[in-house]
């Protein structure tokens, strides 16, 4: 990862990761496995699994399940692929009930169609809060633009941190992947989509419990809203239907490869993107500034892969 080296962004693609309207989890699982291969460089993907999770750590998985509870979205990460995710974990010796998948709320989450657990046998999953009206459980004492903020008690009491973004356009931010998604991580995201969102949502990962506990991001570009969504259309009537993932250790950089490829997507339907890159790139430039991640292409190395 830069500045060690050219940060690695892997993009995979599978043509039959979908049947009709339905993934294909033997797909997605053969998608992650040549994806960890050739970011880590191991040529056994369970032992690159292990390699970056230990057997006695609690691993949070950030998903985005946004407008699960109230329609305001039908592009959520997608829960197959986070199955396979966990069924690599456990593979490589994480029990499932050290595996937490959350986010904001546990009423998007259920919406999404995630299965809600806090106990008993297997993943755990389930949001920081019950639903939009309810404080949750965040932990305070950090601080955003100045002002007080509380990161969640699931990510701050797991050792590692698997960010699982789905890609789509944003009105205010150009769009949301990555850096984006830990909106779902703190206790006041309606108070920072104002004029100061680009740089928020940059500092915001620059956190240490954030920075410091993401161990991989996995981008999620199965179905992307990348059409009109930034003009307030609903994404659900505009996704595009995909075919790949993108995988990295480096947020910044799988945000720069992932809105190369939104605004392709956008572009082959017909959008235009010139304001949703401007928006995004201000986002990334100072991501990099603040050493989250490589902004430059010439500190990405970009790796193709198709099955």
């Amino acid at each position: 990862m830069y500045p060690n080296g050219p940060s690695k962004v892997v993009h995979t693609h599978h043509a039959g990761v979908w049947n009709g309207e339905n993934l294909v989890p033997e797909a997605i699982r053969q998608m992650l496995d040549a994806s960890i291969a050739a970011l880590t460089g191991l040529s056994d993907a369970t032992a690159a699994w292990a390699a970056l999770f230990a057997p006695h750590e609690r691993v949070a998985i950030k998903v985005n399940t946004y407008g699960g509870s109230f329609g305001g979205s039908r592009v959520f990460t997608h829960v197959p692929l986070v199955m396979a995710v966990v069924q690599s974990l456990q593979e490589a010796g994480v029990p499932a009930e050290q595996v937490f998948v959350y986010d904001y709320v546990t009423s998007d989450l259920e919406g999404a169609g995630y299965s809600i657990s806090r106990e008993g046998p297997g993943v755990r999953c389930y949001g920081t809060a019950a639903d939009w009206e309810e404080e949750g459980d965040y932990a305070a004492g950090w601080t955003l633009s100045g002002k007080d903020i509380g990161l969640s008690r699931i990510l701050l009491d797991c050792d590692a941190l698997i960010n699982i973004p789905v890609l789509k356009t944003h009105g205010r931010s150009g769009f949301t992947f990555a850096l984006k998604n830990h909106y779902g991580t703190f206790d006041r995201p309606e108070d920072f989509h104002g004029e100061l969102i680009l740089a928020d949502i940059a500092e915001l990962n620059a956190l240490p419990p954030i920075k410091d506990r993401t161990r991989l991001i996995i981008g999620d570009a199965l179905e992307a809203a990348c059409l009109r969504g930034a003009q307030g259309w609903p994404d659900w009537s505009l996704a595009v239907n995909g075919d790949s993932v993108f995988m990295s250790f480096d947020p910044v950089a799988l945000d720069t490869i992932g809105l190369e490829h939104a605004c392709e997507l956008a572009a082959q339907n017909g959008q235009k993107t010139t304001v949703e890159r401007i928006m995004a790139s201000a986002t990334l430039k100072r991501g990099a500034e603040l050493g989250v991640g490589a902004y430059s292409l010439d500190d990405i190395e970009l790796i193709e892969a198709t099955l």
